[in-house]
């Protein structure tokens, strides 16, 4: 045992307090990442029945399904920690921290139920959560594509694209939907990473595209500028420092429709 968990360390009494407290809200325990992780692996090893939505737009990058699918039959549940790089600072900022509870909120490529885990440990609700995947082994999660979405225009007061549109040969057309389906004076939140050797954003074996792995996006103004003047106001941002070759390119911004 380190000395840190010495000082911590928790005695019956105290251990048996806290149990008695998160038993009497059990989404407290969503904050734990390896709770999260557990919880999401033992509900997907329970229901592992895949189902990969048919009619995919051909801006999906060769691959997607492929790298996703097995990603995720391997355990591989990547987004336990990535995407809350982008849901923490989204649910500090005022527009969601005060009433997450009553805001529609739609999740684009979570893969596994891990990024709703996190948003029901930021307050979100359960009724008020909708997530869309080309891929989908959980009654959470739609299967339908990014690049044109099942749902009305402006449907959402939150939209959150975390690490999906390096998967897209169009992502104009993407953002274009992101922003769509998004509430006037809604909420976009864009996460990436940035990987310079890659270019394209695809890794191709021999034959064909197998797996992808981060985006050609270097900067939060490439990113913008996908938006347009329909971004009123940017709250966060983050980009790789000058001379770093990877890092994540994170936006967070309010969408203004023009029309």
């Amino acid at each position: 045992m380190s000395e840190v968990s010495k000082k911590l360390a928790l005695t019956g009494e105290q251990f048996q307090i806290m149990l008695k407290i998160v038993s009497k809200n059990p989404v407290d325990l969503l904050y734990s990442e390896s709770c999260r992780k557990y919880l999401a692996l033992d509900r997907w090893k329970s229901n592992q029945a895949m189902q990969v939505h048919a009619d995919t737009h051909a801006g999906v990058m060769p691959g997607t399904v492929e790298h996703n699918r097995r990603e995720t039959e391997q355990g591989l549940f990547g987004s336990t920690r990535r995407t809350r790089r982008l849901i923490f600072p989204l649910s500090s900022l005022e527009p969601i921290y005060s009433r997450p509870q009553t805001l529609k909120v739609l999740s684009i490529g979570p893969r596994t139920e891990m990024e709703i885990f996190n948003l029901l440990a930021v307050g979100f609700v359960l009724p008020n959560i909708t997530a869309l995947d080309l891929i989908s082994s959980s009654p959470l999660i739609d299967t339908g594509d990014m690049h044109r979405m099942p749902y009305d225009d402006r449907s959402f007061d939150v939209v959150i694209s975390s690490w999906v549109l390096g998967y897209s040969s169009e992502p104009q057309l993407a953002i274009d939907e992101m922003v769509r389906v998004c509430a006037d004076g809604g909420i976009v939140a864009v996460g990436l990473t940035y990987e310079s050797a890659l270019g394209t954003g695809v890794v191709a074996g021999e034959s064909a595209a197998s797996a992808i792995n981060g985006s050609n996006y270097k900067s939060v103004a490439e990113v913008t500028s996908l938006i347009g003047d329909r971004l009123d106001k940017i709250y966060f941002q983050q980009e790789p420092e000058p001379g770093q070759k990877s890092g994540p390119v994170m936006i967070i911004g309010r969408i203004k429709h023009r029309v």
